[in-house]
């Protein structure tokens, strides 16, 4: 691994990652840590609302810290939980889950291993519960 540091700058989001509707801030874990870490910083592009589908990442690790508004996620196994500042989540590999709503604030970071994962589309539960 080599050390890293990244800086908060204008132009640090981008539209580079896995759903257009959000952007993503790199912080160099991936190319620090050789791909076997990535971090990440995403938010929500405002005005742009829409749900991801129903999926699960090829991962080994998957942690979503909520730095500001609130994101509603849901599981395969039904519950529903709205993440606000200061929640976490670990959603284990191939973990069925769904981001069913969001604030035009929301910021999220999100920690995972290996640095890139994989996403794949699956069908819904048959019902949620909160």
């Amino acid at each position: 691994m080599d050390p890293s540091v990244s800086h908060l700058t204008d132009d640090a989001f981008g539209a580079s990652g896995r759903r257009p509707f959000f952007e993503y801030r790199d912080v160099g874990i991936r190319e620090a840590t050789h791909g076997a870490y990535n971090m990440q910083v995403v938010r929500a592009r405002s005005g742009e609302h829409q749900v991801t589908g129903w999926h699960y990442h090829t991962c080994d690790l998957q942690i979503v810290y909520c730095l500001n508004g609130w994101e509603d996620l849901g599981f395969e196994d039904g519950r529903v939980v709205r993440l606000e500042p200061g929640s976490c989540v670990n959603i284990p590999p191939g973990y069925g889950h769904v981001e069913l709503g969001y604030s035009d604030d929301m910021e999220v970071l999100v920690i995972s291993s290996p640095g890139t994962m994989g996403t794949v589309e699956i069908d819904p539960p048959v019902e949620l519960r909160r």
